[in-house]
């Protein structure tokens, strides 16, 4: 029995020529790589042609032995796919060279083994759904690049075949350039051969079965890794899709469409926690490959996924075209609020509001209000523990999925208050508070300046192209406050980020002011001054008393402004 994890270093020809078929999962994504990639690929192998380096590091591949001798390619096919399609175009030119012998004997080493019961030969690399006719039919058969520059200008082939048909064509054209360098063909086959036989490394990982697969890339926890969970995840659905494919298809590119850049898996584990509560022990993909068992399960999922994706969308857009639809007379104080839980950069917190817009749309701007000002407060000021608000999250969405809509008081009241830092607390932790972040600091500033001018003064926003975050004593503090050292307790930059040291300027005057000393400061301060500035300009000194007073005055405003309802 094989083991649950093993690995070992090998080459990337003793890859290609293992016993068995390499096999893209059907619904694994399509071939991506652009000129940028494949193009950085052939320059690092081509180091190693030219001797400047002994071997070459691939990076990894994860396989999934389960069905040996076939092995299933969970993780790495954009690599492996490249370096065949490299194979190909070097068999093109040795068939356009007439060295027919030497073809079939890199073909038979690396692209293709044969199947006797059709009496063919048969591709070492079987691509997904998507590719693999395309590839096939024309890399596979190392088909003249000038032929197949006719074929990108085709508008019948999808994007992932084009690439597929660049890279062959750029490989060809690399190739040649280095035929024509050497001066021998056999030379450069030979080099190239060598190299995969024994220069071009990689890292091979062998998983039991596509769950531990999942584990492996959870432990890994890359951005590469990330999007190879979200494959393994769509293939475990779409193999039980059966006569629902196409809808499956559709229902997921729309959530692609929906999710856009964001994290394809933390949009999954959310949806589920907030629809299950907790991940069960043994992890996301487990849990869903044991609900998903027919075909009727697959649609159900993905119908589900599909609706909530676009909420989930539209929660971390606030510009999002869904909030145009939505009947509500609060979409600007939405909008506004959403933008402020972006810029606190807790993502847990769209556990519950994912329940509260799908359960309770109409009163979703008071749930969303109540879980701003619990995070800022809980989070973002005092940095308590994540552990415990994802817990009351979790709860959160839970009952309003399980017993209804319900008031964000009662809300508040049932999970969140126990753990709600009271004013006390909150303006203690508030008055000390560095911000590093300058576009939640200039949100922070941007709140309290509305609060104090009220709803008929000018209002303001973190995206605000008409203010800037200005540092009262300045950054570059050692060119332009030589002398102020001894204001300073423990050094300036303790409080260059401190929120009292921080103030909002209109673009124009915040790059005309640079890195003057205070007195000049203060009178371009008083030509276009912010009520939250206005106190600043008694100050006679800028110092770390002053930053103190100002910064404690600053915790005040705060404490009005973030509050739950029910306090």
């Amino acid at each position: 029995m094989s083991q649950a994890i093993s690995s070992q270093i090998t080459s990337i020809g003793e890859l290609l020529r293992a016993s068995g078929k390499l096999v893209v999962p059907p619904f694994q994504r399509n071939y991506a790589w652009g000129e940028s990639n494949y193009a950085d690929l052939w320059l690092d192998i081509q180091e190693t042609l030219n001797g400047n380096t002994d071997e070459y590091f691939l990076g990894s591949v994860v396989i999934d032995n389960s069905t040996a001798p076939d092995l299933t390619l969970i993780d790495g096919q954009q690599r492996v796919t490249t370096t065949t399609i490299l194979i190909c175009a070097l068999r093109w030119h040795l068939l356009f060279n007439n060295l027919n012998e030497l073809s079939d004997l890199v073909s038979q080493d690396f692209l293709t083994r044969p199947d006797y019961d059709n009496q063919s030969l048969t591709s070492n690399l079987v691509l997904n759904l998507n590719d693999r006719d395309f590839f096939e039919q024309y890399i596979l058969r190392s088909e003249d690049p000038e032929r197949l520059g006719d074929v990108t200008d085709e508008e019948s082939h999808s994007p992932s075949n084009l690439h597929l048909a660049r890279c062959y064509i750029y490989m060809c054209k690399q190739i040649g350039q280095l035929i024509r360098k050497k001066q021998s063909l056999e030379t450069v086959a030979h080099d190239i051969i060598t190299a995969l036989r024994e220069k071009i490394l990689l890292i091979r990982i062998d998983v039991a079965d596509d769950v531990k697969a999942f584990t492996l890339f959870e432990v890994l926890n890359t951005r590469g890794v990330e999007l190879s969970e979200a494959d393994l995840l769509k293939n475990a659905i779409f193999s039980k899709a059966g006569q629902h494919l196409d809808e499956l298809r559709l229902n997921w590119e729309i959530m692609g469409e929906n999710i856009g850049h964001k994290p394809l898996m933390r949009f999954m584990q959310h949806h589920w926690i907030s629809n299950h509560g907790n991940l069960p022990r043994q992890g996301l993909f487990p849990a869903i490959k044991k609900r998903v068992v027919t075909p009727h399960d697959a649609l159900q999922f993905s119908e589900r996924i599909t609706t909530s994706s676009e909420y989930y969308g539209a929660m971390i857009e606030p510009s999002h075209d869904l909030w145009l639809h939505l009947e509500n007379d609060h979409l600007d104080e939405i909008k506004r609020l959403l933008t402020s839980l972006n810029l606190m950069r807790t993502e847990q917190c769209y556990i519950p509001l994912l329940a509260a817009l799908e359960i309770c749309p109409t009163s979703f701007h008071k749930h969303l209000r109540m879980i701003r000002d619990f995070t800022f407060r809980y989070t973002t000021i005092l940095g308590k523990s994540s552990s415990d608000a994802t817990k009351a999250y979790m709860r959160a969405a839970h009952s309003l999925r399980e017993d209804g809509p319900a008031p964000a008081e009662v809300i508040f009241d049932r999970f969140f208050s126990d753990l709600y830092p009271q004013d006390n607390e909150f303006h203690s932790a508030f008055s000390k508070k560095t911000i590093k972040i300058f576009a939640l600091a200039r949100h922070i500033l941007a709140e309290i300046e509305n609060n104090l001018t009220g709803p008929d003064g000018p209002q303001y926003s973190a995206t605000d192209l008409n203010i800037n975050l200005e540092h009262i004593l300045p950054r570059k503090y050692k060119s332009y406050w030589p002398n102020c050292d001894a204001d300073f307790q423990g050094g300036p930059h303790k409080y260059l980020n401190r929120l009292g040291n921080l103030t909002l300027l209109g673009r124009e005057l915040n790059s005309d002011i640079g890195n003057t000393n205070f007195d000049n400061k203060k009178q371009l301060y008083a030509s276009d001054c912010l009520e939250i500035t206005k106190r600043m300009l008694e100050e006679p000194r800028w110092t770390a008393d002053a930053i103190s007073r100002r910064q404690n005055w600053l915790a005040s405003e705060a404490v009005k402004i973030w509050r739950c309802t029910t306090d």
